[in-house]
């Protein structure tokens, strides 16, 4: 992935910045597909048996709610060298094909087939979507407003858990299938008049068109000869130091640390609060309506998202992750002790305590263990493995989903809902420990300061890089 390094400075024309946020938006509308995705189990599982037109056990609903993240697992590294090789504009509007097209499979199917097979593929396009729109992005955008646009897609995501979430109005799975449609045929619709990435173009010597591509989303009236000139360089230095993914090898403090941060990440049981909501605030007797409850949840988990890149640019890194697992951990044993006394004891009068308690559980994710994992593998990895970084991290992440949501139910089978939140609090508890001893902070400090920090040793280049712990 090229990036592109540089500032206003660099002109003495300012930059139109318009083209570059409507360029995001219309992407990341892909992220806003995978929200609905991910949180569409909450609103429509319990239809189904409702309904009794097909009726959906408890492990069926499990594989249902578990082929999301299953599909995204093989095709990370795929869509990465698709969009190398065919560009990131055309890989994302194929994507969005999948996308769109198979809301109408599950919420018209007539066999609980279609709705395993269709889950499936969009679930792929979900884990290639993950790789190649925040690959778009960062590379349409200019340095000063790099980080922000980098947040809209986690934004999009949560938007579109909201907007699952809020279908629970209707009864009518053909209703929220083509309501959550709508977010990927608007993306068909109008990236077509969105221009290619300009890095992409100059790494495939269409100097002409990333010319073009630069003025659409610098301005007309930008200088952008300079801009040229180090997307050149950098592609020049991409192609001498291609890696892959054996060479991770030589980065193993970096990759335990992130693939650590997704482990905690994702066994923290975010995805099964997400994917089960409805259903926890059924069982737990809410105050509010279980419909209201999931609303309430995904608007603030909106809201946090959104004021996650002020805190994560105040705070560090590091005092995030840790008071983001350690409230986590406390949520969890909050669930888990209100679940433990319901059979035995009349809590009607904190009935309130799931809700507050998922709540703040998805605030604080939302401002640390949510973002910051994927931030870290941008600020842990030299450039010239940042792409392989990515991809390994992104299979990671969506294997352990898959695991999380899968074994939920299975989980809840076994030892009960109470003992099944305590053991995420546990886990969320050991990650405290984690972050203490293993993360570094990164806040503030330049690529070579941070390898520095991990290894001693003073990275050059690109290519020295190799012997790192060689």
């Amino acid at each position: 992935m090229a990036l592109i390094e540089q500032s206003d400075e660099r002109t003495s024309r300012p930059t139109s910045k318009c083209a570059q946020y409507v360029g995001v938006l219309v992407a990341t509308l892909a992220a806003f597909s995978i929200g609905t995705y991910l949180s569409w189990t909450s609103s429509a599982l319990p239809l189904y048996n409702a309904k009794d037109t097909l009726p959906v056990s408890d492990q069926e609903g499990s594989w249902i709610s578990s082929l999301v993240p299953l599909g995204a697992i093989p095709t990370a590294i795929p869509a990465g060298m698709l969009a190398d090789r065919f560009g990131r504009k055309k890989t994302i509007w194929a994507i969005t094909v999948p996308l769109f097209l198979c809301w109408y499979i599950i919420g018209f199917a007539s066999s609980k087939i279609w709705i395993f097979l269709a889950r499936f593929i969009a679930g792929a396009a979900c884990g290639a979507a993950s790789v190649v729109v925040p690959m778009f992005a960062s590379e349409i955008a200019e340095q000063s407003i790099r980080g922000l646009l980098g947040t809209i897609f986690q934004l999009q995501i949560t938007a579109g858990i909201l907007f699952a979430y809020a279908t629970a109005f209707t009864d009518s799975l053909h209703v929220i299938a083509i309501l959550c449609s709508v977010a990927p045929a608007l993306l068909l619709i109008f990236f077509p008049f969105v221009p290619e990435s300009p890095a992409w173009l100059v790494m495939h010597g269409r100097k002409n068109e990333a010319n073009n591509a630069l003025k659409h989303f610098r301005g007309a009236h930008y200088d952008i000869e300079a801009e040229l000139a180090g997307l050149e360089r950098q592609a020049s230095e991409m192609r001498e130091a291609k890696a892959n993914i054996l060479d991770l090898k030589n980065y193993r403090k970096a990759t335990c640390i992130t693939l650590g941060l997704m482990f905690f990440q994702q066994l923290s049981g975010v995805n099964t609060l997400i994917f089960y909501a409805k259903r926890i605030f059924d069982d737990a007797g809410s105050t509010f309506s279980s419909s209201t409850s999931s609303v309430i949840v995904g608007v603030v988990q909106v809201i946090a998202t959104y004021f996650s890149t002020i805190m994560i640019e105040r705070a560090g890194r590091k005092l995030l992750l840790f008071i983001s697992v350690s409230v986590m951990a406390v949520c969890m044993f909050t669930l888990s002790g209100y679940f433990r006394f319901q059979s035995s004891h009349d809590l009607s009068n904190i009935s309130w305590i799931p809700l507050v308690s998922f709540a703040v559980f998805i605030v604080i994710f939302s401002i640390g263990f949510g973002p910051i994992p994927w931030l870290m593998v941008g600020e842990l990895f030299t450039n010239n493995v940042k792409s392989v970084a990515s991809a390994a991290t992104a299979i990671c992440n969506w294997s352990l989903a898959f695991l999380v949501t899968k074994c939920f139910q299975d989980m809840v089978d076994l030892m009960g809902i109470s003992s099944s939140f305590a053991t995420f609090g546990m886990i969320s508890l050991i990650g405290t420990i984690f972050v203490s001893v293993m993360v570094p902070e990164t806040k503030g400090k330049t690529i070579e300061e941070i390898q520095m920090e991990l290894y001693r040793t003073q990275i050059r280049s690109p290519r020295e890089t190799a012997a790192v712990e060689a």
